[in-house]
């Protein structure tokens, strides 16, 4: 099902543009020469010598190569997509820049508010083999830099989000894979301990890789109301020579809406609207080598508004690369287009802002909050849910043990209620006795959160 504004009780005569800039937010990544030549293979089939000389040749197309072919190898090839930064020292020059107030006031939306960042923050963890391009390696080493930045920094009004790399069968850190089943131990390990040690949980995700597929997508549906992962576009813009995008292998949304609508996924295939409960929304990259934003789509963006409708314009891109510069060709096409419909209210938000105020009524989120009463009672944990309803079919439950260990585990219904939960903890799970907290939480359907952390 696509959904908009049907879901507002007030007709909206116009609508507003809201820019979302979610960043998948990972770290120093590190590319050596022979590695970046490894890459340019792969992907596009050209064997070359790893040299200084012949990056040149790509970069001036002084090779034999098809017009096809060398639209999307120039993107690949291009000195800003091939420069990486490699360290935190470099990031850190980066972020001292983009998240001073002068910078992110340079533009100032309809409102008078200035950019701002939706951070999805990675944990490395699982990846045993190979690590050439030198990730950060342990859990929270990622989220513990941008909360600590996002302090410092008094920027207020961003926020942190989930991304998540599965773990390839080989473990090495810089091979790509899509499976969430494969990966559901570090997946739980990861939540468990932002939820018991950082008192956070998620809400929105940015799938990794811009992958969904039949496992996350189901996972997702059990915890996470909102999604801005779609990555559709026209047939004639997509990626055709790209060897690591063929056949739907990576970021496969073909046949998703590409006019900007946010709609429920299908159980059976995320890229078709159907009756499954979490929103998912478009998000195109900045600068990439694939599925870029254009001035094109961001006038269907402002055509919509201009049309009644509250418009989610998602943009994404990396923090290892230099986001000044992706910002800023950004705002030039934002200023170009925004001339165009003067008339067009356009929004820096925050994406859990974005999807609640394009989704639904403000008294209706406040009125059906979700919110629980988890009691300890000896060995029994009882949780209720006392307004509102999961999002999910149960809330998420988080244990950890004195030893340090951390651990997830399902709930059973307390009785005939679904919205009423029980935990016992005994020799058939943990006996209390070895439990140092235990953390229940969960979202709703319009990305209220109710989260309890029990010391023992």
């Amino acid at each position: 099902m696509v959904v908009g504004q049907q879901y507002k009780n007030l007709k909206v005569m116009q609508g507003k543009v809201y820019i979302c800039h979610h960043i998948d937010t990972e770290g120093p990544l590190y590319e050596s020469m022979e590695e970046l030549f490894k890459r340019v293979k792969f992907i596009t089939g050209i064997d070359l010598e790893p040299s200084t000389e012949n990056i040149s040749k790509l970069q001036q197309r002084d090779i034999e190569i098809s017009d096809e072919l060398w639209k999307e190898l120039k993107m690949i090839v291009d000195p800003h997509t091939i420069k990486f930064l490699g360290d935190w020292k470099q990031i850190d020059t980066m972020l001292d820049h983009i998240m001073t107030p002068f910078y992110r006031n340079e533009l100032v939306d309809s409102e008078g508010n200035g950019w701002l960042y939706n951070w999805h923050i990675m944990d490395h963890i699982g990846f045993t083999g190979a690590n050439p391009r030198r990730r950060d390696l342990g859990y929270l080493k990622i989220f513990d830099y941008y909360q600590d930045k996002i302090k410092t920094t008094n920027s207020l009004r961003d926020a942190i989000h989930w991304h998540f790399h599965p773990i390839s069968f080989t473990k090495d850190a810089h091979i790509p894979a899509t499976s969430y089943e494969n990966s559901m131990f570090e997946i739980h390990q990861i939540i468990s301990r932002r939820l018991i040690d950082r008192n956070w949980f998620p809400i929105v995700n940015r799938a990794g890789f811009h992958t969904v597929r039949f496992d996350s997508n189901h996972f997702l549906e059990q915890w996470i109301p909102f999604d801005p992962s779609n990555q559709a576009v026209k047939d004639e813009f997509q990626p055709k020579l790209q060897r690591d995008l063929t056949n739907g292998r990576f970021g496969d949304w073909r046949g998703a809406p590409y006019d900007w609508s946010i709609y429920h996924p299908d159980h059976r295939d995320w890229r078709k609207a159907g009756s499954m409960n979490r929103y998912v929304a478009r998000v195109l990259n900045m600068n990439s080598r694939h599925r870029n934003i254009t001035s094109d789509e961001l006038i269907t963006a402002f055509e919509k508004a201009k049309n009644g409708e509250n418009v989610y314009v998602g943009i994404t891109n990396h923090d290892w690369r230099d986001m000044k510069r992706e910002i800023d060709d950004f705002r030039i096409l934002l200023t170009q287009v925004s001339r165009i419909y003067p008339d067009v209210p356009f929004l820096f938000s925050e994406t859990k802002r974005a999807f609640q105020d394009i989704l639904f009524d403000s008294e209706e989120i406040k009125k059906n909050a979700v919110s629980i009463k988890a009691e300890l009672n000896e060995k029994h944990l009882v949780v209720y849910v006392e307004n509102g309803q999961t999002f999910g079919s149960q809330p998420y439950l988080a244990i950890k043990t004195k030893d340090g260990k951390y651990h997830h585990d399902n709930f059973d219904y307390l009785d005939h209620s679904s919205q009423n939960f029980s935990y016992t903890f005994d020799d058939y799970t943990i006996p209390l006795s070895e439990i140092e907290s235990i953390a229940i939480a969960t979202n709703d359907q319009y990305g209220n959160q109710a989260l309890q952390i029990i010391s023992i």
